[in-house]
């Protein structure tokens, strides 16, 4: 057999050419890996035109900018060898002894791609076999799809029962954990240090580590909400901050750009490649200066900007001028929640025609970046389906989102109970960061009163906020949960 090393190092970060062990950056062991994989007569490192990067490999450069040229640059590359095996630059975890014995049943068994399951990401690698490449191409089609890490998986699963596939099962199901083992940014960096200082070398040391040393898995934000406007067109009725507005419509206060500015720099010089949600307790269709507060955001690299909105107070114009001032789209989470005016209604009061017509239009503007959502109660339960089938033949993200009853702050108006069986650490404590309008900061989104604050973004660093915010953290690891985690159900719930 002859096979090839296709390492992905297209936009690599520059946290993979740093020192992660053994003196060496997740690149060098990543080569180093290479070299010994079964029967490899060729290493090359894919990287995007112009990137500078050198060593004792192959580099095939191009502009790789979408799954179609990877498809294309790999099936020239590929052209002289029976199996590809495919992984990231970025991953100095990746398991030798795993991968030899991935490649033994692939062989074995005539598979044409071979993958793992239940490892943290970066364990292991993909193997393909090259024959299968023209079916790809054909069902990639002329697509314009962004590369993903699970590219090729994603293909494939267009028409799996086209594919002999063999699977590689840990002996332990980690996915719940959902590490990354990819030194792709500052987060996953630390997480890998952390890994390396407690000896992590093999997937079996590093399953063993995740699991007993949870305090190591809250690296940094990844979420950061940030009230920009006090008030909302809509008193919706399972909003636990309509009570606050006093039964009225309309903004009652707004954020000033320079504060937004300091969270914004804050955020980027502490978790340099956070998600930015714009729409904590607030509708921010009604900042006046919406465009320029999300075109801020987008312009510092590694920041994303999530708008969730009632689809309400969005002209064309608007809309059209946050699509031509911003550097990369935003994400868009559109609450609708029924899909006849009488039962929106009923959950969120008058807009419904107006709210449609918009989401319309943003789908026009934004598309393959909006999703739309419906929180899954008994006032909606009976035409959910019917929601969903709706909008999924609009677009590809549906959202059912559970409902909230904020730590029984609001009747219980759940359908059923979707807890885990066993209770985990709650995710919000682990990855989100919450910014109220005067710079205050939560321990959680669901500390309406305000009793338990981290500190205050406007005269705190970020950095000791988030900070006290571990002992909460720890304390869940304990199964020590105090009263308001108790009452609450949202502690498995993931945003990003």
């Amino acid at each position: 057999m002859k096979n090839i090393a296709v390492i992905n190092g297209i936009n690599l970060s520059p946290y993979a050419c740093k020192v992660i062990a053994h003196n060496k950056s997740s690149l060098d062991l990543v080569v180093e890996y290479a070299r010994n994989l079964p029967e490899i007569e060729s290493i090359v490192l894919l990287t995007e035109t112009g990137a500078e990067v050198s060593g004792s490999f192959k580099i095939y450069s191009n502009n790789f900018l979408s799954v179609r040229d990877l498809l294309l640059a790999v099936s020239e590359l590929a052209e002289d060898y029976d199996n590809i095996f495919y992984f990231y630059a970025d991953c100095p975890f990746l398991d030798l002894k795993i991968s030899e014995s991935m490649y033994k049943n692939h062989i074995k068994y005539f598979a044409e791609y071979t993958f793992a399951d239940g490892y943290p990401y970066g364990i292991t690698p993909e193997i393909i076999k090259t024959g299968i490449l023209p079916s790809l191409i054909k069902l990639m089609g002329e697509g314009n799809k962004k590369i993903s890490r699970d590219a090729f998986f994603e293909l494939i699963k267009k028409d799996i029962n086209a594919f002999d596939i063999e699977t590689a099962i840990s002996p332990e199901d980690l996915r719940l954990l959902r590490v990354s083992l990819s030194m792709n940014n500052r987060r996953n960096y630390l997480l890998g240090q952390r890994v390396v200082e407690l000896g992590g070398s093999s997937a079996s040391g590093i399953s063993g580590i995740l699991n007993k040393h949870g305090e190591i898995l809250r690296t940094l934000p990844a979420y950061v909400s940030v009230q920009i406007v006090e008030g909302c067109p809509q008193l919706c009725s399972y909003c636990p901050y309509s009570d606050s507005l006093s039964g009225k419509t309309g903004k009652k206060g707004q954020m000033s750009l320079d504060k937004l500015d300091t969270i914004i720099n804050k955020v980027k010089d502490f978790a340099d490649d956070a998600v930015v949600n714009i729409s904590l307790w607030g509708e921010p269709s009604l900042y006046p200066d919406i465009d320029e507060v999300i075109a801020r955001i987008t312009r510092v690299p590694g920041l994303d900007v999530m708008i969730e909105t009632s689809g309400l107070g969005w002209s064309r114009e608007l809309l059209e001028r946050i699509r031509d001032k911003t550097n990369k789209m935003p994400t868009w989470i559109i609450s609708l929640d029924a899909v006849t005016e009488p039962v929106y209604t009923g959950l969120r009061g008058e807009g419904f025609k107006e709210a449609i017509a918009n989401t319309e239009e943003i789908l026009r503007l934004f598309e393959g970046n909006v999703y739309v959502q419906a929180v899954r109660m008994k006032d909606n339960e009976e035409e959910l389906e019917k929601f969903y089938r709706h909008w999924k033949s609009k677009l590809e993200n549906v959202i059912i989102q559970k409902y909230d009853d904020f730590c029984g702050v609001l009747p219980d108006r759940k359908v059923t109970d979707l807890s885990p069986l066993k209770r985990f650490p709650c995710w919000h404590l682990k990855r989100d960061l919450n910014i109220l309008l005067d710079g205050s900061v939560p321990f959680c989104r669901e500390d309406l009163s305000k009793k338990n604050l981290l500190g205050n973004i406007f005269k705190d660093s970020i950095e000791e906020i988030w900070k006290r915010g571990e002992k909460l953290y720890l304390k869940h690891l304990k199964a020590d949960y105090p009263e308001l985690c108790l009452k609450c159900d949202e502690y498995y719930t993931y945003n990003f």
